[in-house]
């Protein structure tokens, strides 16, 4: 229709239901809902210069009377890069995102819905040639999160910094050994105000102190590991070695590190993503300042027939939050595991309309039975772009 516009639209509208909408242990509440979304993207570029924007809007709403009846769905995604010179290559991805449900891909925020958030991922990198067998990678990351519910956000809301150089070594054509240093910094917004008030007895004598928030850290990484294309269709990078953390209230701790990324495509018909994550993260509740995690999810989609396409996303978390100790009040640690998984499958009725129904489901189990939960959707919709 517009075989030359740079900006495709996409228009979606959806109905289903969700049997546990305040993602609850006890008292589940289930509603119908309907969703409608629009999607612009655009991409536009210069043999040198390449730049993709990519936009959501949309809102769910859902019947009953829940928690946060009108649900956001806001995001960006901007893709620039951007080749200086024969050497010099700059590349600026950047996400952004005002939603409500929990967000097990980007593993940012709560595992669970409490309330809208905000949240940021943005990147700087300069890569520079030195040599035909050497190069070197600068960048700059930012992540921003931000909860309208003060509840969540006085731990929650934070800016995290990194600064990272990576020395890039070319042993063959297909393989980059790496070597790397990062140094990040976190800061949070709510810094030492009072997050549990002080506890007395009957008498009026204090049991334990008022808890205060104090998680603003600095943390190195040394890393090494290697970038691989297995095949025109098939890379991978790894990343592994240990972050020595430095708590500015209460001391140093330190964790073994590695991440790992697997791509698969072969050609428009099927294509695989594999990522894994471990290491120090944030500790996303209260009772906890931080947490060893490890992450893992596999996206995958695939062209059934020249009309049927299907597609699923699988995540996982495993989760040791560490014990919390106020005066001579410990509070103990616990464990927990979150997984989640989304299935769509859908039909071309046409050049521009789409039929699509999903699936999702979300299990946490946990040592805090209080924060178990399960959860089930069922969708279908239509979507019409052009």
């Amino acid at each position: 229709m517009f075989s030359h516009f740079p900006v495709h639209v996409s228009v979606a509208v959806q109905g289903g239901y969700d049997d546990n909408v305040n993602t609850t242990s006890t008292g589940t509440q289930g509603s119908g809902f309907v969703n409608a979304t629009l999607l612009l993207d655009m991409k536009v570029g210069t043999p040198r210069t390449t730049l993709e924007l990519a936009t959501t809007t949309g809102f769910n709403y859902f019947f009953d009377n829940v928690e946060n009846q009108y649900e956001p769905n806001l995001n960006l995604t901007l893709t620039l890069q951007h080749k200086a010179s024969t050497r010099l290559i700059l590349d600026v991805p950047g996400y952004f995102s005002y939603q409500t449900e929990p967000n097990f891909e980007a593993g940012l925020g709560t595992n669970r819905r409490n309330g809208n958030y905000f949240f940021t991922q943005d990147h700087l990198a300069a890569t520079y040639l030195w040599l035909p067998r050497f190069a070197t990678r600068t960048s700059y990351n930012f992540i921003g999160v931000k909860y309208d519910n003060i509840s969540t956000g006085l731990f929650e809301d934070r800016v995290e910094q990194s600064f990272g150089n990576e020395f890039r070594f070319l042993v063959m054509p297909t393989t980059n050994l790496v070597a790397e240093y990062r140094f990040e910094v976190i800061n949070y917004a709510h810094e030492g105000e009072v997050i549990f008030p002080a506890i007395f007895d009957p008498f009026g004598n204090k049991i334990s102190p008022a808890v205060r928030l104090q998680r603003d850290s600095t943390t190195h990484f040394l890393l090494g590991g290697f970038d691989q294309a297995f095949s025109p269709r098939l890379n991978g990078s790894f990343r592994g070695g240990a972050e020595f953390r430095d708590y500015d209230a209460s001391g140093e701790t330190s964790s073994p590190y590695f991440e790992a990324n697997l791509t698969y495509k072969l050609g428009k018909d099927t294509s695989v993503a594999w990522t894994n994550h471990y290491g120090i993260e944030e500790g996303d509740v209260g009772t906890s300042q931080t947490r060893q995690s490890f992450r893992t999810g596999l996206t995958g989609q695939h062209n059934l027939t020249s009309r049927v396409q299907a597609s699923v996303a699988l995540y996982y978390w495993h989760d040791d939050y560490a014990e919390l100790q106020t005066g001579t009040v410990v509070t103990p640690g616990f464990t927990e595991d979150s997984f989640d998984i989304n299935l769509q499958l859908g039909y071309a009725l046409s050049q521009h309309l789409n039929a699509q129904v999903g699936y999702s489901h979300t299990e946490v189990s946990s040592g805090e039975v209080a924060r178990e939960y399960s959860r089930n959707r069922v969708w279908a919709g239509f979507n019409f772009a052009f």
